[in-house]
């Protein structure tokens, strides 16, 4: 019997990155619900269980950090499996991330890295040797996410 794939709640505005992202992720064995907005987020969290959220920290009602704030008083062990993504590399943007101590990444970010991280958290003692692997060969060379 195979283990169940990790599901990753993308919380990310810009579709095409969402669904570019959501097909990558299911090559490397994450199953990926996506929503657009803080708000949709939310409703998502309320009625399926989700193994890790990865916030866009620029979002169209509320900013990533704001929303973890939110995160860590309705889902605290949640928050502590949550990662930002960012296209922003302002001054303030970054220090507010950072003020978090959640991981980030900045956009165009390595899939492999990205992968990793995630796999981390799941299993911060194991990484990538045990959670998300997938059953089919992918390269991890050359794969961005915008």
């Amino acid at each position: 019997m195979t283990a169940p794939r990790p599901r990753l709640l993308l919380i990310e505005d810009e579709a095409t990155i969402s669904v570019a992202l959501g097909r990558l992720l299911d090559r490397w064995g994450f199953d990926t619900i996506a929503a657009r907005t803080v708000t949709e987020a939310r409703a998502l969290l309320e009625c399926v269980a989700v193994d890790l959220v990865v916030i866009d920290f620029r979002l169209p009602d509320m900013r990533g950090d704001d929303f973890l704030a939110l995160l860590q008083e309705e889902h605290p062990e949640l928050a502590r499996r949550s990662l930002f993504i960012t296209g922003d590399y302002g001054e303030q943007a970054l220090s507010a991330i950072e003020a978090t101590g959640r991981p980030y990444l900045l956009k165009p970010f390595e899939l492999g890295i990205f992968v990793h991280e995630l796999r981390t958290l799941i299993d911060p003692l194991e990484g990538p040797k045990t959670n998300g692997r997938s059953t089919s060969p992918t390269r991890n060379s050359d794969i961005s996410a915008a």
